[in-house]
């Protein structure tokens, strides 16, 4: 099991200057705590919730690129779904960006790396004592 398996679909991106209220507007609309910051696809950093409240100190209308997070944990299409949960476990972080050549391709959240292995366990017969 691979990242590519659990990625969540659609992606959903924000560009760095696209305002942070707009960021907060998807999270809200969408459920999400995190969004990939993205130009044409390349990978910039992330965008949290955690981040648009806080917000930039004497800026009225912060953009995007004014108040993500980078550098993040980031995986790869073919990182290992088990290495990722561990990297998540102990950065404490709810999703990571997943990229190929450098460009975002999609989120693995904890939901989703849970029904990944949910949806795998459920195929094998369950051994009782």
């Amino acid at each position: 099991m691979k990242a590519a398996d659990a990625m969540v679909r659609p992606l959903i991106t924000v560009g760095p200057r696209d305002f942070a209220r707009h960021a907060a507007g998807l999270m809200d609309d969408f459920g999400l705590t995190m969004l990939p910051v993205a130009d044409q696809r390349v990978f910039l950093g992330v965008v949290t919730a955690v981040d648009v409240l806080r917000g930039k100190e004497g800026v009225a209308s912060p953009h995007v690129q004014d108040v993500m997070s980078q550098p993040v944990l980031v995986a790869t299409t073919d990182t290992p779904a088990a290495a990722l949960f561990d990297a998540m476990s102990r950065y404490e972080v709810l999703s990571v960006p997943v990229l190929d050549e450098g460009q975002v391709v999609g989120v693995v959240t904890r939901l989703s790396l849970l029904r990944l292995i949910t949806r795998n366990e459920t195929g094998r017969a369950a051994v009782h004592s």
